[in-house]
């Protein structure tokens, strides 16, 4: 079907057709209850795996986990979109609460299958996952068998992930627990109102200096008082891990972080080889926005601050119709993915009371469908975010047909096709505007975008690597740590902004030091960020051409490693700098622009 102007796409998604009832459905009690029993014998079948097995057997039971996988991932979608709709949904909560326990139990069943395929000899196990139920999930099984050979008996790693609930993941939930009760007063509109850590950043966006500038007052204000405690999770979720990993013989911090990104260490070094010598391209964007909101030299708080003129309201409608048109462009398929996605209300963008912040794009793996959480307030910047979630859900629709094993990309892979997408909508609107005030305000929100991620996520990359370092022989002070993070951000942003300009206690206040599931949060998002650029460097050369090959890539994240796709598809090494420093031209190549702009403003 095809998308028309005079059809209304809905800013509400829809729910009901995946289990009617809400939190309250008998229909995902039923399935809930289902997947906790045959978790429960799969794992009596684990448990009863040993040398004897026969094939067959263990090829079922390899099935019989991965369905359960499946099935888990179709739940927590469903209960995630519960959660988010209506934060006051405490029955949402409890099912999440709930999952949380079957995710534990697949997860130890997981580790010890992979285990157990660890100890086959290689040419019974290569025989195994030859045929033809298994070779198309081969992949995924040897990644898990072989870094199942790199860890400690599996009766002892299955203690340490126990232990981890209540020891290593605690800090992560009691830094949340604390970073969530924190408030601070701000003057808003004339008044003094209490404001929360997410909403104190939200304001150091601010038109107004001074309210930027309090707003980053207040938040280090707050978190001062309590930065020991957050010294202490940190130092602690540190020590866990340095732990578990030298028990392992693990030599580098890097192993995990890059094991789950399937990159190599060579790949991370010639990123960020080539970041590193790009970054003081950034410096005259930072000082010709300086000067354009009358200051010498930014501080943090000015980074994000709003330059040039708006690009007017857009409504949700306006904003679908913005990027049909604009990924048509790039290829029909895109498109008619999109409208299929509008027409079957998968996305909820309204702008209402009750519903949680940020977005995301969740994978129901059984439906064969996604869904977009976001919220439209009629900017611009909302259809951005649009055209990013959608590109997470294309990606997700180009797999939807292979097994649940090969539909798994790591989040390096999963930022690329969002990434690209939201950059097909702003290169289309600074195509079609001329108007140097829109012009200004665009050019700014692509080059903000590449100082995040060549200077900010960089700063975060140096401070855990010495951070790492200097951990290993003892805990670090919260003011020992604020060196840390100061020395980094000095680093990574070239010494650009103000002298009394830093943000000491960024440690503290991003949540994403904290993560214990998914360590090192940052680098990720750069590789992304990069491939995704320089696959938009491929198509602004090919033109429509370049579509196919663009889908064929995605298709492939799912089986491969950053390494080998990038060979296979685009033909270069990502362990050499020359693709890495061709995508970062691409949007410093604005610079010179928003430097002249900025100049007759």
């Amino acid at each position: 079907m095809r998308y028309s102007a005079g059809m209304t796409a809905s800013d509400r998604w829809d729910l009901e057709s995946i289990f009617a009832g809400g939190s309250a459905s008998a229909g995902f009690r039923d399935f809930v209850a289902g997947l906790e029993r045959d978790a429960a014998a799969a794992g009596e079948r684990v448990r009863g795996l040993g040398d004897g097995t026969a094939d067959a057997e263990l090829r079922a039971v390899l099935l019989e986990v991965q369905a359960a996988e499946q099935r888990l991932a179709e739940a927590v979608s469903f209960a995630e979109c519960l959660r988010a709709q209506d934060t006051a949904d405490a029955a949402a909560g409890q099912w999440i609460g709930r999952l949380d326990a079957v995710a534990a139990q697949i997860k130890a069943l997981g580790a010890a299958l992979s285990a157990c395929t660890a100890a086959l000899p290689d040419e019974r196990w290569r025989a195994l996952t030859g045929g033809p139920e298994l070779r198309p999930v081969a992949f995924l099984l040897n990644r898990e068998r072989d870094l199942a050979r790199r860890k400690m008996d599996a009766a002892t790693e299955g203690l340490i992930e126990e232990l981890a609930t209540d020891g290593y993941h605690a800090w992560d939930r009691q830094y949340a627990t604390l970073a969530g009760s924190l408030r601070a007063e701000v003057k808003v509109d004339g008044e003094r109102r209490r404001l929360s850590m997410g909403q104190l950043a939200t304001r150091m966006e601010e038109p107004a200096r001074a309210d930027r500038k309090a707003a980053f007052q207040a938040l280090e204000g707050a978190w001062r008082p309590v930065a020991d405690l957050a010294a202490g999770a940190l130092n602690g979720q540190a020590g866990f891990r340095l732990t578990w990993y030298r028990h392992r013989g693990w030599d580098s911090v890097l192993d995990e972080p890059l094991y789950l990104n399937r990159m190599e260490a060579r790949s991370l070094e010639a990123m960020w080889a080539a970041v590193a010598a790009a970054a003081p391209r950034l410096v005259p964007y930072l000082q010709a926005k300086a000067r354009l909101i009358g200051t010498g030299a930014l501080c943090w708080y000015d980074v994000q601050a709003p330059v040039g003129a708006g690009e007017g309201t857009l409504s949700f409608e306006a904003a679908a119709e913005r990027i049909l048109d604009c990924f048509d462009a790039h290829d029909p398929d895109l498109r008619a993915f999109c409208e299929h996605a509008f027409a079957g209300r998968w996305i909820e963008a309204a702008d209402r009371a009750g519903k949680a912040a940020g977005g995301f794009c969740t994978t129901l793996p059984l439906r064969r469908e996604t869904r977009i959480f976001m919220t439209h307030g009629g900017t611009f910047g909302g259809a951005t975010t649009l055209a990013h979630e959608l590109g997470h859900a294309y990606h997700a629709w180009l797999l939807r047909d292979r097994p649940y094993y090969a539909t798994s990309y790591p989040m390096a892979l999963a930022e690329t096709a969002s990434t690209f997408c939201e950059g097909l909508l702003i290169s289309a609107a600074l195509d079609q505007t001329a108007d140097a005030g829109v012009r200004l305000r665009l050019l700014d929100r692509v080059l903000e975008e590449a100082l995040t991620m060549l200077m900010n996520l960089r700063s975060r990359f140096l401070f855990e690597i010495d951070f790492y370092r200097r951990r290993a022989a003892g805990p670090l002070t919260a003011a020992e740590l604020d060196e840390l993070m100061v020395a980094a951000q000095r680093r990574a942003y070239c010494g650009a902004l103000a002298a009394d300009g830093w943000h000491p206690l960024f440690w503290a206040s991003k949540l994403h030091f904290y993560f214990t599931d998914v360590p090192f949060y940052n680098f990720p998002y750069v590789a992304g960020y990069l491939l995704a650029s320089g696959l938009a460097a491929r198509a602004a050369e090919a033109g429509r051409e370049f579509a196919a090959d663009y889908r064929r890539l995605l298709a492939d994240t799912g089986v491969m490693t950053c390494e080998d796709l990038a060979r296979r598809h685009l033909g270069v090494d990502l362990g050499q700098p020359e693709f890495w420093q061709a995508a970062i031209d691409r949007p410093l190549s604005h610079v010179g622009e928003f430097a002249k702009l900025a100049g007759n403003s």
